[in-house]
C-alpha cells in the first residue's frame, strides 16, 4: 500500500504556514511557517525531503488554496523542483470552497492560518473529489492568461454599457425606448450623444441638417438617414428635460463613460489578434465546427488543456466546466425542477456558452436541439437552452480534440 506524506499548506502573500501528516491523520512533525518567496521554498523542499526520508513516506501530496496567485510561483516551483520530484509528487489547487465546506464538519473550530494548513492536511487525506493536479504546461498558460484577461475586459465591458445606459437615461428617457440608431454605442449614436448638450438642441436644428449630421457620422452608409432623424426628433419631443445645473455633469459623465467603453473595445480587438496568433502553436480541429472562431476556440482548448487529464471522458469535462445538474429527491417526491451547480471553472463554462450560442446560428442540428429545449419550458428558456446547447457541445470538442479529426455533421 502507498503510504504517502500529505502536506496542506496555507498560503498568503508573505508566508506559507505548513501542516503535515500521515495517512492515519497524525501529524508527523509541528506546524511551520516559511516565506512565500523563492528562499523560503527552498527550506520548504529541504524540510519536506528530510521527513519523507525519517518517516519512510514514499509519495509526497500537496494541497493548497488556489487563492488568487499567490499559491502558483509556489507550486510552479515545487513541481519542477528536480530534487523533490524524486518521489512521486502531486500538486493540488484547491478551490476554497471546498476546504471551507469541509470545514464546517468540525464542531468548532477556530480561524488561523496553522488551523487552515491542517484542514487542507485532512480534506487531502479524505480523497474523495480532488482537483486534477497541477502541471506547469508551456503549450496551454500562456493561451489561458490572455483568454482570462478577455473574460475579464468582456465583463468590464458589460458593465461599463449598463452604467452608460443608466447615465443616458437622464439625459434622453426616451433614446433607448425609440432606438433611433440600431447600436446606441455605434459611431453616429455616439456623435449625437457626445456634441449635442441637451436633448432640446436635437429637437431646435432644422430637419435637413440633422439628417447630414447623421448621414455624415455614419460614414453614408444608413439606407434611410432621413428616418433616423425622425426617430431622433420624436426622442427630442418625447424625453423629460434635464435640469439646466445637471446637464454639464450629465455630458461630462456620459462622454467619459463613452470613451472608456471605446478604450475597452480597442483593447478586446488588440487581445483578440494576440488569441489568434497564440493559438497557432496549437494544432486542433475546432475551427471546423461552423461558428467557432479563434477566440471560442482558445478559450476552450486553454482551459481544457490536454484531454488526456480527463480520460477522455466528455462527461468529467462537463462536470469541471460546472454543466451539472443537482437532483432533489425524497422518499416518493422527486422535484421537476433542478437547478445548475454553477461550481467548476467558470470560464471553460463562459467560453463554452458563448460557443454554443454562435453554433446553433450556424448549424442546423444544433439549431434544432436549442429550439426543442426552448420551448420545453416557460421560464428562462433562452438561458437554459443556451446551457444545455453548451452541455451538448462538450461531446463533440472533446471528440474533435481527441481524434483531431474535422467535423462532419450529422446526415439528415
Amino acid at each position: 500500500m502507498s503510504n504517502p506524506l500529505l502536506v496542506g499548506v496555507d498560503v498568503h502573500r508573505k508566508t506559507n504556514t505548513v501542516c503535515l501528516m500521515d495517512s492515519q491523520g497524525r501529524e508527523v512533525a509541528p506546524r511551520f511557517t516559511v516565506d512565500n518567496n523563492r528562499p523560503g521554498t527552498e527550506t520548504f523542499i529541504k524540510r519536506i525531503a528530510q521527513q519523507v526520508v525519517a518517516g519512510n513516506f514514499d509519495a509526497i501530496e500537496i494541497a493548497a488554496e488556489a487563492t488568487g496567485w499567490y499559491w502558483w510561483h509556489f507550486f510552479q516551483t515545487l513541481d519542477q523542483d528536480p530534487f523533490l520530484n524524486r518521489w512521486p509528487l502531486a500538486l493540488y489547487p484547491f478551490n476554497p470552497r471546498l476546504t471551507a465546506n469541509f470545514k464546517k464538519t468540525y464542531v468548532d473550530l477556530d480561524h488561523s492560518d496553522p488551523i487552515d494548513a491542517f484542514v487542507a492536511a485532512d480534506r487531502l487525506r479524505l480523497g474523495r473529489d480532488l482537483p486534477a493536479p497541477f502541471h506547469y504546461e508551456d503549450r496551454y498558460f500562456p493561451l489561458r492568461l490572455l483568454t482570462r484577461y478577455r473574460f475579464h475586459l468582456i465583463h468590464n465591458l458589460a458593465r461599463e454599457k449598463a452604467y452608460c445606459l443608466a447615465i443616458l437615461y437622464l439625459k434622453a428617457s426616451e433614446y433607448t425606448r425609440l432606438k433611433p440608431f440600431s447600436n446606441v454605442f455605434g459611431a453616429a449614436s455616439r456623435a449625437v450623444l457626445q456634441e449635442f448638450a441637451s436633448i432640446e438642441e436635437i429637437a431646435a436644428i432644422p430637419f435637413d441638417e440633422l439628417v447630414e449630421f447623421i448621414d455624415r457620422k455614419g460614414k453614408r452608409r444608413f439606407p434611410d438617414p432621413t428616418e433616423n432623424a425622425r426617430k431622433l426628433q420624436r426622442v427630442a419631443r418625447d424625453s423629460y428635460s434635464l435640469p439646466e445645473a445637471l446637464q454639464q455633469p450629465v455630458n461630462l459623465v456620459l462622454g467619459m463613460s463613452l470613451k472608456y467603453i471605446t478604450f475597452l473595445e480597442r483593447q478586446v480587438k488588440r487581445l483578440d489578434t494576440a488569441i489568434a496568433h497564440q493559438l497557432e502553436n496549437i494544432p486542433h480541429t475546432l475551427d471546423t465546427i461552423p461558428g467557432m472562431g479563434p477566440v471560442f476556440c482558445a478559450g476552450i482548448i486553454a482551459e481544457i488543456g490536454d484531454p488526456a487529464r480527463f480520460n477522455y471522458d466528455q462527461a468529467k469535462v462537463a462536470k469541471y466546466a460546472g454543466f451539472k445538474w443537482r437532483k432533489r429527491q425524497s422518499a416518493d417526491f422527486q422535484a421537476e425542477e433542478t437547478r445548475l451547480t454553477r461550481t467548476g471553472n467558470r470560464y471553460l463554462r463562459y467560453y463554452l456558452c458563448e460557443a454554443a450560442n454562435r453554433v446553433r446560428m450556424c448549424d442546423s442540428e444544433y439549431a434544432a436541439y436549442y429550439e426543442r429545449k426552448f420551448h420545453e419550458v416557460r421560464k428562462h428558456q433562452h438561458k437554459r437552452a443556451i446551457v444545455l446547447t453548451a452541455r451538448k457541445l462538450v461531446r463533440l470538442v472533446v471528440r474533435l480534440l481527441t481524434t483531431n479529426q474535422p467535423y462532419q455533421p450529422r446526415r439528415t
